[in-house]
């Protein structure tokens, strides 16, 4: 049987989900869900486009001038209806610019049509949208949008008005001579396609389904920061999402990062944004439906393909996506890793500190992948791997607390965090630097009780006037915590993954302003 799988039609022996993804060599990530969509029988030819701009979406609704003419006459299109059915796509780069503009019209083209020559004027009315001529050339034909009542002529007679301009008025009238439309697009109601998503891959195909595995999001350089906001968010490749409506689908998973206002524009269908202020801040979104710009929205990324999986997503799915760019992160790896990788990607590596290919990448510059792109080069920082430390959080005891830890280290948007030493007491403790304000709210939790162990780092809760300071013992003590407070004073958030000698050793002689390395081991 013929499916489409990810967008191309493939003919399939298989009929389970699983199978045909198997069978297909198919893109997918265990555990995600898969759009499964059917088409309903529906009219070859749709009677409602999208006019996309940089500033957002108009309508067009394609419709006759009165309802009464389509009774009387047969169900047929005018001459300049099959046109714009036929040649819509047209209106795109070169052809799809304002070459005309003024108080009456907006003009989009032009291209080349057979449409018939009438040089009499004719009555337009406000948000008529029809086709006109240059010069009575049609070589020369524009599609054209009335902005107020007026007579005019244009070429052509009252035949070729198609229909209505509904929604973004405000846009195409401001639209100006050089401005370029993005293209104009059918729009297909959710009652011309019927679907589900599932993570069931037992769950039955038929013949002419389209099947959808993941999402590609197409990323803004206009919005480095919410970009990378996003790229660190699915470093894995998937998205989760936690919460949903009508509109649109959303992830929380980095809410609480403080981003810039960047690229503030139309919220389109299928665009992502990142939210820079209030409560909600560091908050994805992903829209089933277009909205307004909000100053407190950063639009950063399009999905350009596998819109279908966020159309019937719900809050605990989760959805593979690829980005183009991919994420330019190298942190964590070696540095002949990062050399491998950024040869792929025809960027200039310059290795600093220990450059030695088995030496672990702990800082790159640039940092952002957009701003890596544009240079075409950066620097990678490498250590010894002694250096660097595996842990293992307490997620479930003290997540707060582990939150906390990932913000002031970095591990919340990079795979190694940083601890810089503010204090040693050799073979005993070391304390790292943290931050008073972030522990402002951090509430006791995951206390000792009788003894904590060596290899357990703790952070100074809110109750203590060092709050927010990290620390770890290299000893156990049953009367002091980590950071060396009392038991009820340090919230326990992690213990190193091994603490063999040589570690302990290293430790040991750490002093203030040392720094060392910890990534969660997986």
């Amino acid at each position: 049987m013929k499916i489409k799988l990810n967008g191309a039609t493939q003919e399939v022996r298989s009929k389970k989900l699983g199978d045909i993804i198997e069978e297909l060599d198919g893109a997918y990530k265990p555990g995600c869900i898969v759009a499964i969509i059917s088409e309903k029988e529906r009219k070859a030819l749709k009677n409602e486009f999208t006019v996309k701009t940089k500033a957002g979406e108009a309508r067009i609704k394609i419709a006759r001038e009165k309802e009464a003419e389509a009774k009387h006459r047969a169900e047929t299109e005018t001459e300049a209806m099959l046109e714009f059915y036929k040649d819509y796509k047209k209106f795109h780069n070169e052809r799809g610019m304002i070459g005309w503009e003024s108080e009456d019209i907006t003009a989009i083209g032009p291209i080349e049509t057979n449409l018939s020559v009438e040089k009499s004027e004719c009555q337009y009315k406000k948000w008529d949208v029809f086709f006109g001529f240059g010069g009575f050339d049609p070589g020369m034909t524009y599609l054209m949008i009335s902005k107020r009542e007026h007579e005019a002529a244009y070429g052509t007679g009252p035949d070729a008005v198609i229909g209505k301009l509904t929604r973004g008025r405000s846009i195409i009238s401001d639209l100006r001579e050089g401005d370029r439309i993005e293209g104009i697009t059918p729009i297909v109601t959710k009652a011309e396609r019927t679907g589900f998503v599932t993570s069931d891959l037992n769950t039955e195909i038929k013949g002419g389904q389209e099947v959808f595995t993941f999402a590609t999001i197409k990323l803004f350089r206009e919005a480095p920061m919410s970009s990378e906001h996003f790229l660190s968010l699915t470093r894995d490749k998937v998205l989760h999402i936690d919460d949903h409506s009508h509109t649109y689908l959303a992830s929380e998973a980095l809410k609480g990062l403080n981003l810039p206002d960047e690229n503030i524009r139309y919220r389109s269908k299928n665009y992502l944004t990142a939210r820079n202020a209030g409560t909600e801040k560091g908050k994805i979104y992903a829209y089933k439906e277009s909205r307004l710009p909000h100053p407190s929205h950063n639009v950063f990324g399009e999905i350009i393909q596998g819109g279908e999986l966020m159309d019937y997503a719900h809050s605990g799915d989760t959805i593979y996506t690829t980005t183009d760019p991919r994420w330019m992160m190298v942190v964590g790896k070696t540095q002949k890793e990062a050399e491998e990788f950024f040869e792929a990607e025809n960027i200039e590596q310059v290795r600093e500190g220990n450059d030695s290919d088995d030496a672990i990448v702990v800082d790159q510059e640039p940092a952002l992948t957009m701003e890596i792109m544009d240079r075409g080069t950066l620097r990678t920082v490498g250590v010894d791997a002694e250096g660097v430390f595996d842990v293992e959080f307490f997620h479930r005891e003290a997540p707060k607390t582990v939150w906390y830890f990932k913000k002031v280290s970095g591990l919340i948007n990079r795979p190694i965090g940083l601890l810089k030493v503010y204090f040693s007491v050799p073979g005993m403790m070391v304390l790292f630097k943290g931050s008073a304000e972030e522990a402002g709210t951090l509430v006791p939790e995951n206390l000792a009780k009788a003894k904590v162990e060596k290899g357990i780092i703790g952070v100074t809760n809110m109750s203590r006037s060092n709050r927010g300071v990290m620390g770890v013992r290299l000893s156990d003590s049953k009367e002091y915590g980590p950071t060396g407070e009392t038991f009820d004073g340090a919230n326990l958030v992690l213990s190193f993954s091994s603490l063999s000698p040589s570690n302990l050793a290293y430790l040991g002689k750490l002093k203030e302003g040392d720094m060392i390395y910890v990534k969660e081991k997986v």
